[in-house]
């Protein structure tokens, strides 16, 4: 017959399988069919793929499931909720959250389970609508219901319930492990309404070791950076160490603020023995409860001190993270563990056998970047960058290749009265630069941006003292390919009809030997820096030096 609708296939585990399958409502009865009778022949992993298939469903698909809720037999309605659940993180379902409030007194202990889990996912739950019906049921209902309702009031409950959930009996280890995080996560939210904050300009109670970590290939400049910025500050000197490719140790009384002086590295870390022995947990606690390491992070926080907790391995462990958590509100230390609103990162160089103290959110260096756009220079990078060049007062600085503009801006900073100038081919780096430079309120004579190629482009004021710059590589480009390494070397030609007698250009190459040689065929001479980690290849500061 021409108008009969074509039937649609069955629903199967198969379709199931296929992330192109979106459920409709004639599919959800067959679909709730299909996961009880995966879930009753023991077949789980199947049986989630059926889930899976119906958290791919439109709002048609959840009005429906909450519609039939009340009524559906049991194992429905368990399937209800854990796909409703998922549904919820990306549809919008008024009434959901009252679902959930009636599954939680439901007769069926897999509803009630699934119940449970969801009230931690829901979109800022009303903790009066859900603190009753989850403390009687972790007071009072089978361990598996107990187990879910501890940890969703771990996510939802005040502090008033801290009391009642430790007087509450518990002789299994996996439920009191449970509790013993939620109360660490309700306690964790109660000390969140004062949270710390980072104090840039407090000093040190005493001498510290401090890391200064940047890129890998950087220290040497941030060494030279620390003893050229710092060594005035430390009435008694400084002794800088160069300790790998990527750190610069000192030891420091003063404040954070000045170390922030030393614009090439990344982070700066407070360094603390991390003590011997064989259990982790315990040599973790015993290190944060050093005097040296209290004393310095309450000389740095106003407030309580937050915390993060990492591994320097990378792992992520929870088990030993979450013991050492709980360890550490049972001690009543003025430190807290947290993931959220934390003003430091505790990181655990286990094979070093070193806690290392990371300040959060209070580095001013680089507030200037308003904008950016893909592949501009790490400001650090561009501070490295700006070091090597060294500007002097009046000089023309120009960057051929400008993107965001940090490179000039970093000039900038470093020497006032500068002209600058900055070119690039794509508008939106233009627009970029200017805005970061508006932020950055620079102290020099004159600034033009320009939209152009750097062979065709040329600044205002010539000849040119300083280039600076990072030119096109890595993802942007092939570095191996003929077209890249001649843009490079027909800019170095380009550099040396710019350049006044002495003019200089500082860049990142990323072939050295390439550009060194057409410099050098032109004239100029060449000097390689160490090379740098640009995020999964290197490139070499190189400066480029016109002769008198």
């Amino acid at each position: 017959m021409s108008g009969a609708r074509k039937a649609a296939p069955p629903v199967t585990l198969e379709r199931c399988r296929d992330p192109g399958f979106t459920p409709g409502v004639r599919d959800v009865p067959a679909l709730l069919e299909l996961w009880t009778s995966l879930r009753d022949s023991g077949q789980r992993k199947a049986a989630d793929h059926v889930v899976k298939a119906l958290a791919r469903a439109d709002d048609g698909v959840a009005r429906v499931l909450l519609r039939d809720f009340e009524t559906a037999p049991a194992d429905h309605r368990t399937l209800t909720v854990r796909a409703l659940s998922r549904l919820s993180s990306r549809l919008t379902l008024p009434d959901w959250p009252d679902l959930v409030a009636r599954a939680l007194r439901d007769w069926e202990p897999r509803v009630v389970r699934e119940a449970a889990r969801a009230v931690g996912k829901l979109d800022d739950p009303d903790p009066a609508t859900y603190e009753g019906p989850l403390l009687t049921i972790y007071e009072g209902a089978a361990l598996p219901e107990r187990r879910a309702a501890i940890e969703a009031l771990g996510r939802i409950a005040g502090p008033h319930l801290c009391e009642r959930i430790e007087a509450t009996p518990c002789d299994d280890a996996d439920l009191e492990r449970r509790r013993a995080e939620a109360l660490t996560l309700i306690t964790r939210r109660a000390d969140r309404e004062t949270p710390g904050r980072i104090v840039p300009s407090a000093a040190l109670p005493e001498p510290t070791l401090v890391w200064l970590r940047g890129r890998e290939g950087v220290s040497h400049t941030v060494a030279d950076q620390a003893e050229r910025r710092l060594q005035a500050l430390s009435p008694h000197g400084l002794s800088i160490e160069i300790v790998g490719d990527d750190t610069v140790e000192l030891r420091w009384a003063g404040d954070l603020e000045a170390l922030y002086r030393v614009r090439s590295a990344i982070e700066v870390a407070l360094v603390f023995p991390l003590p011997a022995g064989a259990d982790l947990v315990s040599r973790i606690v015993e290190g944060l409860e050093q005097p040296a390491l209290l004393a310095a992070l309450a000389a740095w926080t106003e407030g309580r001190p937050r915390f993060r907790l990492s591994l320097a391995s990378g792992g992520r462990r929870r088990a030993d993270l979450w013991s050492v958590a709980r360890r550490i509100a049972s001690r009543n230390s003025p430190l807290v563990n947290d993931s959220r609103e934390v003003c430091w990162t505790v990181e655990v160089d286990e094979a070093g056998g070193r806690l290392l103290c990371l300040p959060r959110e209070a580095d001013p260096r680089f507030r200037y970047r308003k904008a950016d756009v893909p592949a501009a220079t790490h400001p650090t990078l561009a501070a490295l960058l700006a070091w090597a060049g060294q500007p002097r007062f009046g000089e023309v600085v120009w960057d051929p290749f400008c993107g965001s503009g940090s490179e000039l801006v970093e000039c900038a900073r470093m020497q006032p009265g500068l002209h600058l100038c900055g070119t690039d081919t794509s508008a939106a780096a233009i627009a970029a630069a200017r805005q970061n430079f508006e932020a950055a309120q620079l102290d020099v004579d004159s600034v033009e941006l320009i939209q152009g190629s750097a062979i065709d482009q040329r600044p205002s004021h010539v000849p040119v003292s300083l280039i600076v710059s990072n030119p096109p590589m890595g993802r942007r480009v092939m570095v191996d390919g003929t077209g890249m390494r001649q843009l490079l070397q027909d800019f170095v030609a380009r550099a040396a009809q710019l350049l006044a007698p002495g003019g200089r250009v500082v860049w990142l190459s990323p072939a050295p030997r390439s550009t060194a040689h057409a410099a050098e065929q032109l004239g100029m001479s060449a000097e390689d820096l160490p090379a740098v980690d640009m995020g999964g290849f290197t490139a070499t500061p190189q400066i480029l030096r016109k002769p008198l």
